[in-house]
């Protein structure tokens, strides 16, 4: 029988023993529960822990929580992290305050079990409809991925590239290592990408299956994909070294990058499904290769 996998909630508060008791409570509900007494660190552990969802206190010393709040949201690693802020405060400023920073619900002390629970339930609820992290990858998902690109679209005057990619033959990799070890080379391409891409400046979204989306500008494109597959490599030595691109041996299940780009720079487009579907058509280009390649709507026009 398989076992689901717990949610897990990240605490961050200064107070030990209000710590304790939520931890302890949410455990009983089934959560998996890591605690923090600072903003610093509660920062460094949204990101190594990656949780489900943040409930943060505002009122702490040092980095008080809007500042976490607003240093998360920022974070293409964090940003699309719920977060519940937890505060003393009644004034109607600070809970206003809390949403300006990103903050998605929030919860006022002293409060009762069942409520926390339910703002925890209502903010993952809203996360499931597509306004979050995927599970697997930690990365925001298709509703994300179309809106991003949607505020490129309205850019007007500025060059993107809209980036496409494919693992293709992961399905070999499932057949013969187990879908585990299949996941372990998404999550492996995920923290990959995560680690190249320009926070604030350039996106990344999870498109699901083996599928990933990079937003970012025509001059980055070369850099991000040279960059990605070395380390792709490394990451199939490690997982299924027989199928990797250029390992010789089984050329037609090597398991390779297929990255297909389409840029504004010559074309407009009127909305992101249009741009989508367009990269689906140019990565036919790059799936026929059998190493890793790169096919440019530019080279490949439709």
């Amino acid at each position: 029988m398989v076992e689901l996998k717990k949610r897990k909630v990240l605490l961050i508060d200064d107070e030990a023993s209000l710590l304790e008791v939520m931890k302890t409570n949410l455990e009983i509900e089934g959560y998996e529960v890591v605690t923090e007494m600072s903003g610093e660190t509660g920062l460094v552990s949204a990101v190594v822990d990656q949780p489900d969802v943040i409930i943060l206190d505002i009122m702490m010393p040092g980095v008080d929580g809007w500042e976490v709040c607003q240093r998360l949201k920022s974070d293409s690693r964090t940003k699309y992290i719920p977060i519940v802020l937890l505060t003393a405060l009644d004034q109607t400023e600070h809970v206003v305050k809390g949403f300006e920073c990103g903050a998605d619900d929030y919860l006022a002390k002293p409060f009762e079990n069942p409520e926390l629970f339910a703002r925890i339930k209502s903010v993952l609820s809203r996360a499931s409809k597509g306004l979050a992290v995927d599970p697997l990858t930690k990365l925001p998902g298709k509703h994300q991925i179309y809106e991003e690109t949607r505020k490129r679209l309205e850019q007007r005057g500025k060059f993107f590239a809209f980036l496409y990619l494919d693992i293709t033959n992961l399905r070999v990799v499932n057949d013969r290592h187990g879908v585990p070890q299949g996941d372990n080379l998404i999550v492996s391409l995920a923290d990959i990408l995560r680690d190249l891409i320009v926070a604030d400046e350039e996106f990344l979204g999870y498109m699901g299956e083996d599928d990933f989306v990079v937003l970012s500008i025509p001059l980055r494109v070369p850099q991000i994909f040279s960059s990605l597959t070395a380390r792709f490599d490394q990451a199939i030595e490690e997982i299924c070294p027989e199928l990797a691109s250029g390992a010789g041996g089984d050329i037609e299940n090597a398991v390779k990058l297929s990255v297909a780009v389409v840029t504004n720079e010559k074309r407009q487009f009127g909305d992101p499904l249009q741009v989508k579907n367009i990269a689906l058509e140019v990565l036919k280009h790059a799936r026929v290769h059998h190493t890793h390649y790169c096919a440019d709507l530019r080279d490949h026009p439709l």
